[in-house]
């Protein structure tokens, strides 16, 4: 501890043993600790790469589903076409039916 302290300003003491790297500084009165180990950077790496694939995806899904929204009739207008139709398919039917039969004055 006293030698980080006896460290010049901005001086770092650097350790690396196979794949982890350690760095002290002495910056201020205060004594900074960073430790890397390469495996580790490359599950984060991984992960991170991951979560931005992940959130992508759920945005352009989202902007998805809102155009979709936005295109879409309003159920009220679906309604009254759908009725419309089967009055008209309704009545055209009955004058059909009365057409084809045979008439007893005649």
């Amino acid at each position: 501890m006293d030698s980080l302290l006896r460290l010049p300003e901005g001086a770092a003491y650097r350790e690396s043993k196979d794949r982890a790297h350690v760095e002290a500084t002495h910056r201020g009165g205060v004594i900074y600790i960073t430790g890397t180990c390469d495996s580790l950077q490359r599950q984060v790496e991984y992960y991170e790469a991951l979560y931005h694939n992940a959130r992508d995806a759920l945005e352009n899904y989202h902007e998805s589903v809102l155009e979709e929204r936005e295109s879409r009739k309003s159920p009220f207008s679906i309604y009254l076409s759908g009725m419309a139709c089967g009055i008209v398919l309704a009545v055209s039917i009955i004058c059909f039916i009365k057409q084809s039969k045979p008439r007893k004055n005649e």
